[in-house]
């Protein structure tokens, strides 16, 4: 019965690390420490056109429970490719002078509403995802040249594709600037 009081405080003791340590290299890694719920970072990748240009929205759930969101199926144009699923988001500003959220609305065209964005316009399939616990997927996406004022920005991921944003769980994530690449040439 020892032994297993033992193992038992060792198991807990082990845990205890290495979630200290994942909190830690999360923190180095985004600058935040990572809360129950749902999580954002924002990771600088590659778009189908170059290099370093595309800022991806990544969700992780950090709960018990399958978090639902709703996405559009998009039906695939290329034989054989499996439908894929986009989900409705904002990429959004601070206008400092009506200390409000506005929206952006094609390369660096703002429009004055906080959900405002062009995803009103297109037809949508609806389809339910679910992010399982621990799960992680990408959500949203920001081109560098939609976004070349170099103010923080933020996206604003929406949790169901037919309900008004008012009305669900917008998913935020931490501001940050869209920069040009640091290399003058793309791949």
């Amino acid at each position: 019965m020892k032994r297993i009081g033992v193992a038992l405080v060792a198991l807990i003791c082990l845990l205890t690390i290495a979630i200290g340590v994942a909190e830690i290299h999360h923190r180095f890694k985004f600058g935040h420490f990572v809360g129950y719920g749902i999580n954002t970072d924002v990771v600088l990748g590659n778009s189908d056109v170059g290099n370093s240009d595309m800022y991806y929205a990544w969700a992780r759930n950090i709960t018990f429970r399958p978090f639902p969101i709703e996405g559009c199926r998009e039906a695939s144009d290329v034989g054989g490719r499996p439908d894929s699923v986009y989900y409705h988001w904002d990429v959004q500003k601070l206008d400092h002078s009506n200390q409000r959220w506005i929206s952006l609305d094609g390369a660096d065209t703002w429009v004055p509403t906080a959900f405002g964005g062009s995803w009103r316009e297109v037809p949508c399939r609806p389809v339910k995802t679910l992010l399982q616990p621990l799960g992680l997927r990408r959500l949203a996406w920001v081109f560098k040249d939609w976004v070349t004022t170099g103010e923080p920005v933020r996206m604003a991921i929406h949790s169901s594709a037919t309900v008004p944003p008012e009305a669900q769980k917008v998913i935020y994530t931490e501001l940050f600037i869209v920069r040009p690449p640091t290399s003058g040439v793309e791949n």
